[in-house]
């Protein structure tokens, strides 16, 4: 999650006067935390930042979004999504890599587990490439 200095007052009971600052997080994120199934684990911090710093991405570059993140009983969270003939199956693990599947036409297929600065690149690239 990215920590944005934002001012927050603290309650009444606290000093008027008193700021505290709050991290922002994507609403999606805000969302998978707000209505965790009891019977699976909270997600580790790792797995939110790398599906916070996948779905900034998405949101950056403007393009439909259809899928959700999901938080699976495999303790990761899981993102379809589909853009334009390409498909792209994205997992956030406790491990902190990112398992990926991306297919084009049902035909072409590229997968595997790397770090989230690496993936980044791969995602990227795979879209010039997909969408050019």
């Amino acid at each position: 999650m990215d920590c944005i200095r934002q001012p927050k007052y603290l309650p009444a009971r606290k000093k008027a006067g008193d700021l505290i600052f709050a991290c922002v997080m994507h609403p999606e994120i805000e969302n998978i935390l707000n209505n965790l199934d009891p019977e699976y684990a909270v997600p580790a911090p790792v797995m939110l930042q790398n599906a916070e710093r996948i779905l900034n991405y998405m949101d950056d570059i403007y393009l439909e979004r259809t899928g959700k993140f999901e938080h699976t009983p495999a303790e990761s969270l899981y993102i379809m999504w589909s853009l334009e003939g390409l498909e792209f199956h994205i997992e956030c693990l406790k491990n902190g890599r990112i398992l990926y599947t991306f297919r084009k036409g049902g035909a072409g297929k590229i997968f595997g587990s790397d770090p989230i600065n690496k993936f980044m690149l791969r995602l990227e690239n795979y879209l010039l490439a997909g969408i050019c």
